[in-house]
């Protein structure tokens, strides 16, 4: 590339569970190796692109037949140099992220690993979110994995918070987004029943109307307009 002056590509690509996941992490830190800036202090490109990689594995990577950690979504990693080989940038693009596992999965297969984070976060965190154990949501307990070995969600949680920190996500911005995942758990515990009026659904009992009213919290969002008593 520095000879050349040419731009090069590297494409990662197999069936599941071929190891391609764990193949981009180890052509990111040989790069980040290779263009890092020895004795630099603080945080760098090369810890940012590094670190990267858990905050996408925690909000796109699930357990599968075949993977305890399947990405399921694809991405395109740039990573720039300067003219004497160092890291100078990068920018990740993502695509195709499987979005119907969020609301439908199956034994032994897991949603993604941000929920199960998250429910076991420290005491604090779930009871801001309203937060029970992993068992007690619809979009998680589909399926009898609940646990994966080798995966401790808790301290996976801790890490992906200090990630976050070093690429860039402020403390905010960090709430905003759990706060949408408490939500998104939250909402899948909502069940309606059949209304008096033709086409018309009722909240189904006190338990629904706990979680809608936790959901709209943490939205914040007007819940009024969602239901009304029949």
């Amino acid at each position: 590339m520095i000879n050349e002056g040419k731009n090069n590509s590297i494409l990662v690509s197999g069936e599941s569970g071929a190891g391609k996941t764990e193949t981009t992490k180890m052509l990111m830190r040989y790069l980040a190796h290779l263009g890092g800036r020895s004795g630099v202090e603080g945080r760098t490109v090369e810890q940012q692109v590094l670190e990267s990689n858990p905050v996408l594995e925690a909000f796109g990577n699930a357990k599968t037949v075949r993977n305890n950690n399947s990405s399921r979504f694809g991405k395109f990693v740039e990573i720039q140099f300067d003219k004497t080989g160092r890291i100078s940038g990068a920018a990740i693009r993502t695509y195709l992220l499987e979005r119907s596992r969020v609301c439908q999965i199956n034994t032994p297969e897991r949603n993604y690993h941000c929920f199960y984070f998250l429910c076991a976060a420290p005491p604090e965190d779930t009871q801001r979110y309203k937060l029970a154990d992993a068992r007690s949501f619809h979009y998680l307990n589909q399926s009898s994995c609940i646990e994966v070995e080798g995966i401790n969600d808790a301290e996976e949680y801790l890490a992906t918070r200090r990630a976050m920190d070093i690429v860039g996500i402020n403390e905010e911005e960090q709430e905003a987004i759990f706060r949408v995942v408490a939500a998104v758990l939250h909402i899948g515990n909502i069940n309606f029943a059949k209304g008096k009026e033709v086409d018309s659904s009722v909240i189904q009992d006190d338990n629904s109307r706990f979680h809608l009213n936790t959901a709209s919290e943490l939205l914040e969002c007007v819940i009024a307009i969602i239901w009304r008593r029949h």
